[in-house]
């Protein structure tokens, strides 16, 4: 009876989390959020999102990244649930599993975006391509202070006195990012482990 419950509120959370995905695409189409289906999805889902906006470290200049940690405790949720389900019981160590996995998949959203926009960045420049455009102006005024900061690393860290080109540096900080994120990974499945075998 008890697991039962447990097993509709992990569906209940899992469809609620849908229909808050649903609501963060209609935001991209205007004509669909102001129908009254729109007007309904946003009543439901609005309170619960907007909670997550108040928080200063989820917005990057005007991008808000609130729906991605939103979307994460709704799935720690649903997980929790559904284990409550099938095992009539849940420990801390899973609990603080799950609550690491909300973390990480917030911050690993922010590593592949930046890698991504590296690897694009770095691409337009071996393409030769010196174009001046909004586009690349601003990505290259949000790429510069992380480049820079892992380069002046870099020379310090070696005694390398010369100076980099821009694109030796581009690929510098990309193998850094790349090799940064594949050892977070690896550290956060470790602990993952860990703490998902905890007794208690």
């Amino acid at each position: 009876m008890i697991q039962s419950i447990f097993y509709t509120c992990s569906y209940l959370v899992s469809l609620y989390s849908f229909v808050c995905l649903l609501r963060i695409f209609m935001t991209w189409i205007p004509q669909f959020e102001n129908s009254q289906a729109g007007r309904i999805i946003a009543g439901i889902c609005d309170p619960y999102l907007n909670w997550f906006r108040r928080f200063s470290f989820t917005r990057v200049g005007v991008v808000d990244f609130s729906p991605i940690l939103a979307l994460g405790v709704l799935s720690v949720a649903t997980r929790a649930f559904f284990t409550l389900g099938q095992t009539g019981r849940i420990t801390v160590g899973f609990i603080l599993a799950l609550l690491l996995d909300v973390v990480w998949s917030f911050f690993n959203f922010f590593f592949i975006i930046f890698i991504l926009l590296l690897a694009i960045r770095l691409i337009y420049d071996l393409a030769n391509r010196y174009g001046f455009s909004q586009f690349w102006t601003m990505l290259d005024r949000f790429l510069n202070p992380p480049i820079a900061y892992v380069t002046r690393a870099f020379k310090n860290l070696f005694n390398h006195g010369n100076t980099l080109s821009y694109r030796a540096s581009l690929i510098l900080t990309l193998a850094v990012m790349i090799l940064v994120w594949l050892g977070l990974q690896f550290g956060v499945n470790q602990l993952h482990t860990l703490l998902s075998s905890l007794p208690v």
